[in-house]
């Protein structure tokens, strides 16, 4: 479930269920790694019209000309290998979905004899969804799950952020025994005046 807080970034209360997504991945290298989640701080430089006094010469024109050129040679060149690179990769893939699915299903009936404890995920996004902010992972019984998320929905909608800590997430978390598997965040708790402090 999506929601928006206060200050107008995106949160994501979502149940998860998709270890073999981790397990099985043998092109993760060829990609550029692991598929998971990561913190990324958020930097914007403000820069208002340019330098002042500045202007567009012809030359200014003619680089950024050549450059765009320069761009689309290289897209022309590197579109038939990557073209190739797929065609000869696709039934790796394939198989490594198939992999996925295998795993997938053996998890889901270990899961469902065992009575495991279901995870339920909350992340939050930066303002503009360049990347998470704040990542807490709960683990709660499979049948709470789903209660657990709009009680958590309702919760972010009123904060600017999402605390395990906070008197009354904590007590939402207790009364569905939810238990804090991990809570990372790049937020700072702001007080009632407006300061912040960690």
């Amino acid at each position: 479930m999506k929601v928006i807080d206060p200050e107008g970034r995106g949160w994501v209360v979502d149940r998860r269920f998709a270890p073999w997504r981790r397990w099985v991945q043998p092109f993760a290298g060829l990609t550029g790694g692991y598929r998971r989640y990561e913190l990324t701080a958020y930097w914007k430089l403000e820069s208002g019209d340019g330098v002042e006094g500045h202007r567009d010469t012809p030359v200014d024109k003619v680089l950024v000309g050549t450059v765009g050129v320069l761009v689309a040679l290289e897209a022309l060149v590197k579109l038939p290998v990557y073209l190739l690179l797929g065609v000869f990769l696709l039934p790796f893939l394939l198989l490594e979905m198939a992999g996925q699915a295998v795993a997938g299903s053996v998890a889901r009936l270990v899961r469902w004899f065992r009575n495991a404890p279901a995870r339920v995920d909350v992340a939050g996004w930066h303002k503009d969804q360049s990347g998470l902010v704040s990542l807490t992972i709960l683990r709660v019984h499979d049948d709470l799950a789903k209660p657990l998320t709009i009680e958590l929905c309702a919760l972010l909608r009123e904060r600017v952020m999402f605390d395990p800590g906070e008197p009354a997430v904590r007590e939402a978390l207790t009364r569905f025994g939810a238990r804090v598997e991990s809570h990372r965040t790049l937020l700072w708790r702001r007080s009632v005046s407006g300061s912040g402090h960690r």
